[in-house]
């Protein structure tokens, strides 16, 4: 039986402006509850919450993880989850079939804004998307999910600064290959 999304559910990911500078895509595990149809997708959620009509603590200890403003770093990445929704509550927890799903979903977006690199929050999701990022040579860091109990802002802090330290060394590679194969 097909899952059923919540009313108006648009499976659209935030996509800040500054993506395509970046090139991080910020790879949550799942999305749950009915926020209603006008905050429905990962893109109208963020906006909102952007503009000041939602809170959500996850997202700022998130930026505030990055030593970044929720709006500078928010509008620096993409942001979706591997699960589009995996139930009413967050006491719904994905199934192994929507993990499934989910990693065809992220194949297809990796083909479609190809990352430079993506922070996988959540080590449960990360079971089934680091496969593909590293068959797909794309830099990642995971960290503990943001919610999970104990978790602070300097655990995340570590775990971004890693993925940006690799993202930084794979740039270094590709200059010097440039380099090398403008020489010949």
């Amino acid at each position: 039986m097909p899952q059923q999304l919540p009313t108006g559910f648009n499976d659209q990911p935030w996509i800040g402006r500054d993506f395509k500078t970046t090139g991080i895509l910020v790879l949550g595990e799942s999305w749950y509850g009915d926020w209603g149809a006008e905050y429905n997708s990962d893109a109208s959620y963020i906006q909102a919450y952007l503009d000041g009509k939602l809170s959500d603590r996850m997202y700022t200890k998130i930026a505030n993880a990055c030593q970044s403003s929720k709006e500078s770093f928010w509008q620096s990445v993409m942001f979706t989850n591997l699960v589009i929704w995996a139930g009413a509550s967050s006491k719904d927890r994905p199934t192994t079939h929507m993990y499934l799903d989910g990693y065809f979903r992220l194949r297809r977006l990796l083909e479609k804004y190809k990352p430079r690199g993506v922070w996988l929050l959540g080590k449960e999701q990360a079971q089934f998307s680091s496969h593909l990022l590293i068959s797909e040579e794309i830099p990642f860091s995971t960290s503990v999910h943001p919610t999970a109990v104990g978790v602070t802002t300097e655990h995340l802090s570590q775990s971004w600064q890693e993925l940006l330290t690799k993202l930084a060394r794979t740039q270094g590679s590709n200059s010097e290959a440039s380099a090398k194969r403008s020489e010949i």
